[in-house]
């Protein structure tokens, strides 16, 4: 019964964020309208905004103008109730379980519009600040594994792997090596875990992102002069480091 419920917030959470992510950059009102389709605008019953079941039932489509529904729609709402079991499982504190859920939960908010539009705005960021805050006063309490040092240093070596970074790419090509959003986001989230955990983030992120924009590239889905969303690569990382490592 608590898996179930546990997978039910996890799509609830997946549908909001979907929602705000398209709704915010394109100044619409998180309350209304009503749902409705991204091409034909047409208002969506309540059995067409079900996360998953209304995906496969249309399968993948808009039953009014018949264009795809987007497939990162349904990768999403797939992705957090997952992770909200796995971390259920995996971790034994509430107070770490709650967190991680909303670490990875704003994460995947600020992929879909780093995947949309590529930038993120401060208000964006400002919810990663708000859950390492929380972090912060919880280990300090006692609520959490690890007492406040153990993420002070995760704090340093994200400032410090975005500033080395920063300075050896700009050194050599003169340029930002990735957006102003990226680099505010590398120190809030680096909050939530110790240096070693940071470090991992880091390595795995990269690798992923380098391996998938190299196939990307080497197929002809995008040219070689495209700007990658870095963000989805660190919530991957992030992922890897609480699930599996």
């Amino acid at each position: 019964m608590e898996l179930i419920i546990i997978v039910v917030l996890g799509m609830i959470a997946a549908s909001f964020i979907e929602t705000l992510a398209y709704r915010t950059q394109r100044g619409i009102s998180i309350v209304t309208p009503p749902s409705f389709c991204d091409h034909c605008h047409t208002k969506l019953k309540f059995y067409e905004k079900i996360p998953v079941l209304s995906w496969i039932i249309l399968r993948g489509k808009c039953r009014y103008c018949g264009n795809r529904i987007p497939v990162k729609y349904i990768i999403n709402e797939l992705f957090l109730p997952v992770i909200y079991v796995l971390l259920y499982i995996k971790y034994k504190n509430l107070y770490e379980i709650a967190l991680y859920a909303y670490l990875v939960t704003v994460m995947a908010y600020l992929s879909l519009l780093d995947i949309d539009i590529g930038t993120i705005s401060m208000y964006d960021i400002a919810a990663l600040y708000i859950g390492s805050a929380v972090n912060t006063v919880l280990s300090f309490t006692g609520h959490l594994t690890f007492v406040p040092k153990h993420y002070f240093f995760g704090l340093i070596s994200g400032i410090t792997i975005v500033m080395v970074s920063f300075l050896i790419v700009y050194a050599i090509k003169k340029r930002i090596p990735m957006g102003a959003g990226d680099l505010l986001i590398i120190p809030a989230f680096s909050l939530f875990f110790g240096y070693r955990e940071v470090i991992t983030i880091m390595i795995v992120s990269a690798t992923a992102g380098i391996f998938a924009g190299i196939f990307l590239m080497i197929t002809g889905i995008v040219k070689r002069e495209h700007k990658f969303p870095m963000i989805p690569y660190l919530t991957f990382g992030i992922v890897v480091q609480l699930i599996l490592l």
